[in-house]
């Protein structure tokens, strides 16, 4: 019963809400649309055919999203200009007073309107010529509003009833379910079974008697395992004798073969040291003392002589001071040299251990330096960070006709007591990758070049964090390094523009301040316009050149001033990471909701903070709380006109030299004029296009820099 009354409570109080709620929607919609039909009439009015007149309005009261009844147009004087539908009954209905703002006022037929009409605020209307209007709205049906959702409550407080109906019969249910479960283990007990504990929930009442049972079943069991205890330990005893026994006899098995495996070891490196002797004269002396350092390198790491206590590293400076030593060792040989790094080298600090990864990072680019005639190696140093499994990865790739078979064979063994003299880079290797628990892989094709990867775990990492630069610009003819360098340098800026062409970098020079510029030349081409276009952008930010080692001595004549040498380290330009600096702040103004949503998706990747504003008095309201570079003022604003907005922004101490661009779609001289008399600096027309958006950008740009020189 106090269900039921609940449910009929909630139902008379849906009803009353509901209606409550009907007539305050119908409040709203009558005055939205009696301010819809106060712009609508007041131009038909200056129609003097009167017919006319009352045939629109006639359509307009048909056509009314809320019911309207009757449309009458007065003049201030009380008379009757014009009606549509209006009953004889409101004849006689006359406001006291001059209507000056919207007013209602209850009705029989419905809900009686009175809305004026202003003029033209460009027109100096006479007294005759202003005129209100009686609107006469039908009333809301009451009954047909609330009936149906005072049944869907009731319908729905039934059915509540209904389902706590059936939960209480599920628990009478359980309940004897749980006496039987329980008679059953009792039973069970009896019979001498003693594992039995109860392990099934059962429900609250029950839960004394499953508690007893499990105590008693835990009792009997470990009296009947305390009969069998002594026997077991016993057994124990004698089987701990047997695997002692079995381990001193596997130690002195091992024992044996690593003395044998040490003798042979020693064995090999000195016949290798005998040959490398014989040919001391064919190798010349640097390269004797190359060869001979490797294998006393190899030798000491075979015989674990190279043991080193991790520490924390900086892969990024670690890196950079690496990449010296692997270009000596081509010095001689006309290889290039082009190294690529992960975002995560820059972002976190790795605990290995350091001398054994430097001697394995000049191993691996020597072993990949092997393959026949090759021209061009590639060297990739990328931390993969995860949250339970980390990972360096460490490849290089060469051109040329591969590596031979043989290599390939001892790279995927793991023995290196049968390697010769010249293979000692192969032998540091596979010892560093079994010491260091490493995965190593071998891809070659006979004319399509090799890579040789390894995969080293990393067992702790700490994540550090870098001041960036807010701007930076990167220029690579080759679109798939410029693809994997604009990956890795995202990290190190807050905005970063990439271009692959001569065209491109001047336009992107042009169109914004860039803090640092990355120039990764290509084959000396157009030189003319190459030092024309660097010079200029290197009046406007600090960059950065980089060409091959053939060709940097034609771009550093041509160019004609620093040009370095590939490859091309990050550690490079975090020493070029300026002091932080704020996006220049865009203000937006536009009652047009779709045209933001598209200044928004085109600005979306460009370097500028965007914010907006719908109406004149909130974008006052926003330059008064913070201060903007540059602002996109709409010239049509609901609220307040846009020159308007920037005459008022021009009182203002911080927006008297702050660029302000009038956003109109279209604007003869004249009102050109008026703009830029109000105080605005230029113009930009709709829709918004990308020649116009270059234009926007170089004010954002410049703007930016009056607003930090002022400061």
């Amino acid at each position: 019963m106090p269900w039921l009354i609940a449910v009929v409570v909630m139902m008379v109080f849906s009803a009353i809400w509901f209606h409550l709620e009907t007539q305050a929607q119908q409040r709203i919609q009558i005055e939205q649309t009696a301010t819809m039909l106060q712009f609508s009439v007041r131009p038909m009015l200056k129609d003097k055919d009167t017919d006319v007149l009352k045939a629109q309005l006639n359509n307009l009261r048909l056509t009314s999203v809320v019911p309207l009844t009757a449309i009458a147009v007065y003049s201030q004087q009380n008379r009757l200009l014009v009606a549509a539908g209006l009953p004889a009954m409101l004849n006689a209905a006359r406001p006291d007073e001059a209507v000056t703002s919207y007013a209602t006022e209850p009705h029989a037929e419905g809900v009686l309107v009175f809305q004026p009409l202003p003029a033209d605020s460009s027109v100096q209307a006479s007294t005759e010529q202003q005129y209100y209007m009686v609107l006469l709205f039908a009333p809301v049906n009451g009954i047909s509003e609330w009936l149906l959702p005072v049944a869907i409550v009731g319908l729905i407080g039934i059915v509540m009833l209904m389902i706590l109906h059936n939960n209480l019969q599920q628990v009478a249910q359980r309940q004897h379910t749980d006496v039987s479960l329980l008679t059953h283990k009792l039973n069970q007990l009896c019979h001498g079974q003693l594992n039995v504990s109860v392990t099934e929930e059962l429900v609250p009442e029950l839960l004394p008697l499953k508690s007893a049972l499990n105590e008693l079943t835990h009792f009997l069991a470990e009296r009947a395992g305390q009969l069998g205890t002594e026997l077991q330990q016993q057994q124990q005893k004698a089987e701990q004798q047997l695997q002692l026994l079995s381990e001193i006899r596997l130690q002195c098995n091992k024992s044996e073969l690593r003395y044998t495996q040490f003798v042979q070891l020693v064995q090999n490196r000195l016949i290798n040291l005998r040959q490398m002797q014989q040919q001391q004269t064919e190798l010349g002396d640097a390269e004797f003392l190359s060869a001979l350092a490797a294998q006393m390198a190899l030798l000491q790491l075979e015989l674990g002589n190279v043991e080193e206590v991790p520490a924390q590293i900086n892969l990024t400076q670690w890196f950079s001071e690496q990449v010296p030593q692997i270009r000596q060792h081509f010095k001689d040989r006309n290889v290039e040299l082009q190294v690529f790094e992960g975002a995560d080298n820059i972002c976190h600090e790795v605990c290995l251990p350091l001398q054994q990864l430097a001697i394995l990072l000049q191993a691996i680019v020597q072993v990949g330096g092997r393959a026949n005639a090759v021209s061009e190696l590639t060297l990739r140093l990328a931390l993969n960070v995860r949250p339970s499994d980390s990972h360096l990865h460490i490849s290089v790739t060469g051109n040329g006709d591969g590596i031979t078979s043989r290599v390939r064979q001892l790279l995927n063994g793991d023995d290196t007591r049968t390697l010769q003299w010249h293979e000692s880079d192969i032998g540091i290797l596979l010892v560093l990758k079994r010491r260091l628990q490493a995965m190593l892989t071998v891809q070659s094709l006979d004319g399509l070049g090799c890579t040789v990867t390894l995969t080293l775990p990393v067992a702790e990492s700490s994540a550090i964090v870098l001041p960036k630069m807010p701007h930076l610009l990167l220029f690579d003819s080759q679109a798939s390094s410029l693809s994997e360098r604009s990956q890795v340098l995202t990290t190190l800026t807050d905005y970063l523009a990439k271009c692959s062409d001569l065209h491109e970098l001047a336009r992107k020079s042009k169109q914004f301040a860039y803090d640092v510029a990355v120039v990764m030349l290509p084959e000396p081409a157009d030189l003319v316009r190459w030092h024309t276009e660097l010079q200029q952008l290197s009046a406007r930010c600090r960059v950065r050149c980089y060409a091959a080692k053939s060709q940097r001595a034609v771009w550093q004549e041509a160019l004609q001033f620093s040009v370095y040498e590939t490859p091309f380290c990050l550690n490079d330009i975090l020493s070029e990471v300026p002091a932080q600096s704020a996006l220049p702040q865009l203000l937006v103004v536009d009652d047009n909701a779709t045209n933001l949503a598209f200044i928004q998706v085109l600005l979306k990747d460009q370097p500028v903070q965007l914010h907006t504003a719908t109406c004149g008095t909130e974008a006052l309201s926003l330059c008064q709380q913070q201060s903007f570079d540059v602002i996109l003022l709409d010239i049509q604003l609901p609220d307040i006109a846009g020159t308007e907005v920037a005459r008022r922004l021009r009182q203002l101490t911080d927006y008297q030299h702050t660029p302000i661009l009038a956003f109109t779609a279209h604007a003869l001289d004249e009102e050109v004029s008026n703009f830029l008399r109000a105080g605005m600096n230029d113009v930009i027309f709709k829709p918004l296009e990308a020649a116009k958006l270059d234009v926007i950008l170089r004010w954002c740009s410049s703007g930016k820099a009056d607003h930090v020189s002022q400061q």
